[in-house]
Order: C-alpha cells, then structure tokens, then sequence
C-alpha cells in the first residue's frame, strides 16, 4: 500500500510541475536558411538556399514508472523499507486477528468444545469497536510511512490524525466498560448451562437435554463471518452499525487519498470529525440495550 501512495504521490508531483509543457503543441521543426556559397571561378549561385531542421524538445507523459527511476537510491531504500515494514504490521495485524481473540468479544471465555454445524470449533464474534481501533492504527501508519518516505520528515502527524486513532481507542474503551456493565441474557443462560452440567449433583437424565441447550445457546454467541459479527445485534442488522462501519470506511480512504495528493496528513474540518463522533456515541447508546457483540 505504501509503495503504490508513494508512486502515486511522485506521479502526482511530476505531472503538476510541467503542466503548462505539456499543454503546449506537439513538437515544431523550424527552417533555418543557409546561403551557400559558390566555388572560386563559378558564378554565383542566385536563389539557391539551403535549410536546416532543428527539432524542439519533446514533454512525455509522466508515468509511474518514470516517477520510479527519478527516484535517487536513497528514497527508493525507504521504499522499500516503507513497504516491508507497512506489509509486516498489516500481516502481523490480519494473522493475529483470524488466530486469536484480538478483535473478538472478551466473552464468553470457552465454548466447552461445542461446534459447528459444518463441525468447526466456534470462536467468539468479531467486535465493531475493536476493528475500528485496528482500522485508524493501519490508517494513521500507512499515512506516516508515505508521508516519510517522499519528505524525509518525521513530524508528519496532525492532531486530526491523533484524534481519528483516539477517537478509534476510545470507542472500544467505551464498548469494553458497557459490556463489563450490562447482563446478556443469551450469555447468563449458557453459563447457567455450565454451571449444571459440571454440578456433580446433576442428574445423568439431565445432561442430555442440558448438552442440547448448551450448543443451541453457543451458537448464538458464536461468530458467524466478520461482516455479520460486526453489524449485527440481538435484533439483526442494526442501521446504526452500519452508518458507523461505512462512515469509518468512507473518511479512512479519504484521509488516504487527502495524504497522497496534497503530501501531508488533511485537516478534516469539525464537522467529519462529527459525524464519527456521532455514530461512535450512537453505537455506544444502543450497545447498552443489546444483547450479543
């Protein structure tokens, strides 16, 4: 990602610079007359003359490639580190998701080896807050790494930048402490479930139909897909998951285009930066009420 911002960015650049050469008409030859002079003892040659074709200068069109090899070998090193670097953060990021419960609801803290109807182990839902948080961190990076790798400068970030990566930080915080607060029905019967099951008490007739409702009640809290874990709750798709998904998404990318054309972090004025904080304080209000994620 950062390889293709910086040649973009260079491309950008150099076609801004000749912009009025290469508005200007295709290449001219121009005639210069030459008198020739005649040999001693002829007559003089009258009307004879001669004409030389000096060509003008070409502009070409300013390609990506060429923005490549105008590169000195210092900015293409950086580059190429840019690009490593950026690659191991987001494969690191991506491995660690699908493998852990880095970007999964904390609860619950074991399925007890229910499974799938496919017989797949379930794993918990993918949480909205904790993927935006991971979406501003790769966000902001790939900015910064861009921004290094075509100024040199290293006091790139912007408070807006800071702001975005906050404002990320400080929904999955709010989210984590209304889950720590609140009773999920769902999530109390199948601990409840649990808790019979492993009583020495209970009766064997009982486990059956206990095993029964234990995997019925761990397939509602278990992930389905990414896309349905974070814009559902217990009554489905819920509009204001959506409006926080696709706004995030929206201003994301264009906060990356913003930092490859001007070559800096944007300012996004008051009112972007509102309407995050609005679906941010709206998903937060209605993740009090629901029930699973």
């Amino acid at each position: 990602m950062t390889a293709l911002l910086a040649l973009l960015g260079a491309g950008f650049h150099m076609m801004a610079v000749p912009a009025d050469a290469q508005t200007a008409p295709p290449a001219t030859v121009t005639g210069t007359p030459v008198t020739t002079a005649s040999p001693p003892g002829m007559p003089p040659a009258s009307g004879v003359t001669l004409t030389t074709a000096t060509p003008t200068a070409t502009v070409g069109e300013a390609s990506l490639a060429l923005a490549w090899k105008s590169l000195p070998q210092s900015q293409k090193t950086l580059a190429v580190g840019s690009v490593l670097v950026l690659v191991a953060v987001t494969a690191a990021l991506l491995y660690l998701a699908m493998s852990t419960d880095m970007l999964r609801d904390n609860t619950p803290s074991t399925f007890a080896g229910v499974t799938s109807a496919t017989g797949k182990p379930l794993r918990r839902a993918f949480s909205l807050a904790q993927s935006q948080m991971a979406w501003w961190f790769v966000i902001v990076l790939a900015g910064y790494l861009y921004l290094f790798l075509v100024t040199g400068e290293l006091d790139t970030l912007t408070g807006q930048a800071l702001c975005l990566m906050g404002l990320g930080t400080g929904t999955a915080m709010g989210a984590a402490m209304v889950e720590q607060n609140k009773t999920n029905p769902i999530l109390a019967a199948y601990q409840g479930v649990l808790a019979r099951m492993a009583d020495p008490a209970t009766p064997p007739a009982d486990l059956p139909p206990l095993t029964a409702t234990r995997d019925t009640l761990a397939r509602q809290l278990a992930s389905r897909d990414f896309v349905h874990d974070i814009l559902t709750d217990a009554n489905g798709i819920s509009l204001h998951r959506f409006q926080t998904a696709v706004w995030t998404v929206v201003i994301g990318v264009l906060f990356l285009i913003e930092t490859v054309v001007h070559r800096k972090m944007p300012d996004l004025d008051p009112y972007s930066l509102g309407v995050l904080g609005i679906s941010a304080g709206t998903y937060l209000g209605f993740k009090i009420p629901e029930q699973p994620n």
